[in-house]
């Protein structure tokens, strides 16, 4: 082989981990959307609630979906 083809050959390695972390960093970034558009979501039924039982625990479940989301932007800032 020459010069060119091994070198052409390194830069493709190097290209297919940038590859493999623009799809994650898109993933994450699609799970997190779906996420905010289930919180809204919940939050519209929690106003419309009036049972008390049912407003925990849809306020329980809005306080993990908002978790999941913060996880989801730590781990874009560090990709």
């Amino acid at each position: 082989m020459n010069k060119i083809k091994l070198l052409s050959r390194l830069q493709d390695f190097f290209n297919a981990d940038k590859k493999k972390k623009k799809k994650r960093f898109e993933e994450i970034e699609g799970v997190i959307k779906k996420l905010k558009v289930k919180e809204n979501k919940i939050k519209k039924m929690l106003n419309a609630c009036q049972d008390v039982e049912m407003k925990k625990a849809l306020q329980l479940e809005v306080n993990i979906i908002q978790a999941q989301i913060d996880k989801g932007k730590t781990v874009l800032k560090d990709l």
